[in-house]
């Protein structure tokens, strides 16, 4: 082979090499050619691609001790030879890892006898093992009646949900019918398809312990144990030609609980006043005026009390109404509130329409932007890490929050590590802003901005400033 094609940056600078490396074997002349996408990550390094020769390759980030990747080594071990119930286990301690083998023994994996555990299970333990991720449970995908591949159920409903388009090998597969009971997947080959899919998900989080905090230019940052409850709503069909999107499908999956890690950035009130008087913040809540609750009322009526889009009618609970066009466009409530640009819509419909229309935020902004650039410091896949927003989030006392978290259950330390870096990952973003072409906002820079409104990029922009100076310096 003498050359090689690489489409998109692979997720590390070890797997480039290794993908470069395919080529020129030996002393031959070779060429390597990395294709550019639109994302964030890409597009910075195509601005400077001295980050891919100029840097020693990631060291892997491997943690050991963490329970899930512990359990399943401790199994292997017992397979091999029986383990000594007073004997520690790699650099942990006999009172460490006895609870661990006393839950393999209750469950049935081990058998305590005379002091030592024995492996009691039927199978190898080590092909259960996944090298790829921490999770103990996954789903089988199959295609005509064939093993294609295995994901981690937590991943599942986000991934191979009935009506997603899922990519094995570079070939495309339609997802009919996802049996979380019975971890199994059912696909069929779809060579000719024309969108891919992606999922649209809800998030909530909560703080179960803060493990560090220390303050920043505009406000704090944190990192610490989470609970993460994510439900997956719906998906988008985007088409492969020209990446717009298709429309939004409704779902109805259940929703998924880790307890995990996270590295958040919490702005300062402060900060919030300066951005809000210098017209560059709009990711407060909307305040929708002392005649809000009777435009509501008045729309409703004129509607019949029905959804404009499905037909559907009011249950126990009243339906939405909906600004036509963006609240946040208009210099006052009572222009925004007219009855003519206000539509009732049944939550479904008002979810769609509100993700088809939405202003992209400085603050949704910024969370695409980091999420999209941490990789460069990670050796992880951004899939490896999730992303929240909330103009008023409990993990701030009810400032804003931008948070980043392990889609590992337990975490692995990519929190730690963005803990200590933060300043690097805002550096790289205020560059990433500073190159960009776009004039508003693009998937490059911010991300896809809503149909109508602001894309976002000089909002994120004077809040990446904020984080990095002292407010008074970045609202000039």
């Amino acid at each position: 082979m003498q050359a090689v094609l690489m489409a998109g940056y692979p997720g590390s600078l070890a797997s480039t090499h290794q993908q470069a490396g395919r080529a020129g074997r030996g002393t031959d002349t070779s060429l390597a050619v990395l294709v550019a996408s639109a994302s964030p990550l890409d597009q910075y390094l195509i601005r400077h691609p001295e980050y891919l020769f100029e840097n020693s390759p990631e060291h892997a980030l491997i943690n050991p001790d963490h329970p899930v990747i512990l359990l399943e080594h401790l199994q292997c071990a017992a397979y091999e030879l029986p383990l000594e119930a007073e004997e520690g286990f790699g650099s942990l301690p006999a009172s460490a890892t006895r609870p661990y083998l006393e839950y393999l023994a209750e469950s049935g994996v081990l058998h305590h006898s005379n002091g030592r555990f024995f492996w009691a299970a039927e199978g190898y333990p080590a092909s259960q093992v996944a090298l790829r991720n921490a999770s103990p449970q996954r789903v089988s995908l199959y295609t005509e009646g064939k093993l294609l591949a295995r994901v981690d159920s937590a991943s599942a409903p986000a991934f191979v949900h009935p009506g997603a388009v899922y990519l094995h090998a570079a070939r495309p597969y339609l997802v009919r019918a996802l049996d979380l009971e019975n971890a199994r997947a059912d696909l069929l080959p779809a060579d000719d398809i024309p969108y891919f899919t992606r999922p649209l998900r809800q998030t909530r989080v909560e703080l179960v312990e803060l493990q560090e905090t220390a303050p920043l230019p505009g406000g704090v940052r944190s990192r610490g144990d989470l609970r993460v409850t994510e439900q997956v709503t719906g998906f988008r069909q985007i088409s492969w030609e020209t990446g717009q999107p298709l429309g939004d499908f409704p779902l109805e999956m259940p929703p998924q609980e880790m307890l995990t890690q996270g590295f958040w950035i919490t702005l300062s009130e402060e900060t919030v006043t300066q951005l809000s008087q210098a017209g560059v913040w709009n990711s407060a809540p909307n305040e929708y005026g002392a005649s809000w609750p009777r435009q509501r009322e008045r729309a409703r009526a004129r509607d019949g009390y029905r959804c404009q889009v499905c037909g559907a009618p009011e249950g126990e609970r009243a339906h939405h109404v909906h600004h036509k066009r963006p609240f946040r466009l208009f210099a006052s409530p009572e222009e925004a509130n007219r009855l003519e640009n206000l539509v009732t819509l049944c939550p479904a419909c008002h979810r769609r329409v509100e993700q088809a229309v939405r202003v992209r935020s400085g603050l949704a902004g910024l969370g695409y932007l980091l999420h999209n650039l941490a990789p460069l410091l990670l050796m992880c896949d951004p899939s490896d890490l999730g992303r929240h927003t909330d103009p008023k989030s409990p993990l701030g006392d009810g400032q804003p929050v931008v948070l980043l978290y392990e889609n590992i259950p337990g975490g692995l330390g990519f929190s730690a590590q963005l803990f200590a870096r933060q300043a690097e990952l805002l550096a790289m973003a205020r560059q990433r802003l500073a190159e960009c072409t776009c004039s508003d906002g693009c998937p490059s820079c911010t991300g896809p901005g809503g149909e109508e409104g602001s894309g976002g990029r000089q909002e994120t922009a004077a809040l990446v400033e904020a984080l990095l100076s002292p407010p008074h310096d970045a609202a000039r």
